[in-house]
């Protein structure tokens, strides 16, 4: 390895090694209230933000602000600094592949016991936008509630995992306790996925003769997801995912007739299952998805990027 290289290396490890104690330093140090962390988490590994510890010339930098709403009393803290190490080492891993990669820039608090237990998803949507003031408007804005809840026609309907703001929405995604589980590696890189412009595999814009997606793709650019290397997909659930091996089993047809073959394995499809090992289905990224989001990056979101 030339010298230059083996310098530019090191000061990449230096800086990603930084970068992990920010997050330790900010958790301690924000205005002298110390979250309550249960023992159990406090123990967890804390991995690097890039576990791999170089990033390359080319790659995009995104910097992320965490927002951990706690109670009012600054108790009962939705996440802890660990598990966002994890959170953020995983998304830097299935990421890898796209030459994108996060880090921390701050870790903050909202102090809101409502939100804390239960943010509803409407109250910061398209017209109505309370956590706009809390966001950091040059990076990725990442709030953690206990609980998330869908809220329709003046009605919970249920509870959300996670949910983000498209690009021509705002600027921040959202995660529920449950997505933030230590076995959870994928929900926060779907949302990211949706946070760039990404859709649903199996999502259901129709094209203008009102077709969904077709197996042959000859609908592929305005129809499904709206990219074109994704086949065609019919909504992938428990019934026709055989979870073992993570395989479609289902025998569901387009609208020609022809048998769908889903990529089950996207991390932009609706349907989240793991194999015998554990691993979880989701856990890649087509071409055209990676083409969307760097896209994404560097027009609609280019406020986010700092190049190396």
């Amino acid at each position: 390895m030339k010298k230059n290289e083996k310098e530019k290396n090191i000061k990449h490890i230096v800086f990603i090694t930084l970068n992990a104690f920010l997050i330790l330093f900010l958790l301690n140090c924000n205005n002298g209230n110390d979250p309550v962390i249960r023992q159990d988490l406090i123990e967890e590994e804390m991995p690097d933000d890039n576990p791999n510890g170089i990033i390359s010339g080319d790659t995009l930098r995104v910097p992320v602000v965490h927002h951990i709403s706690r109670r009012d009393n600054a108790t009962n803290p939705a996440v802890t600094g660990g598990r966002i190490t994890k959170i953020m080492g995983d998304i830097n891993s299935n990421f890898k592949s796209a030459k994108i990669q996060f880090v921390t820039k701050d870790i903050k608090f909202v102090d809101n016991t409502q939100w804390n237990t239960q943010f509803i998803k409407q109250d910061d949507f398209i017209s109505n936008k309370v956590l706009s003031s809390f966001e950091d408007p040059d990076a990725l804005n990442i709030f953690y509630f206990i609980t998330l809840l869908n809220r329709r026609n003046g009605q919970i309907t249920g509870e959300l995992g996670a949910t983000a703001l498209f690009p021509d929405q705002g600027n921040n995604l959202k995660l529920s306790a449950s997505s933030v589980e230590i076995q959870n590696t994928a929900t926060a890189t779907h949302e990211i996925g949706h946070y760039l412009g990404l859709y649903h595999t199996d999502d259901d814009f129709r094209d203008s003769q009102g077709r969904l997606e077709l197996v042959d793709g000859s609908n592929c650019a305005e129809a499904g997801d709206k990219i074109c290397d994704t086949p065609a997909s019919p909504d992938l659930n428990d019934s026709n995912i055989d979870e073992p091996t993570c395989n479609y089993i289902g025998t569901e047809t387009d609208q020609n007739g022809m048998r769908y073959n889903p990529d089950t394995l996207n991390f932009m499809t609706q349907w989240a299952g793991s194999d015998p090992d554990g691993s979880l289905c989701r856990r890649r990224f087509s071409q055209g998805q990676i083409d969307k989001m760097i896209s994404v990056l560097n027009n609609e979101r280019s406020y986010l990027i700092t190049r190396e």
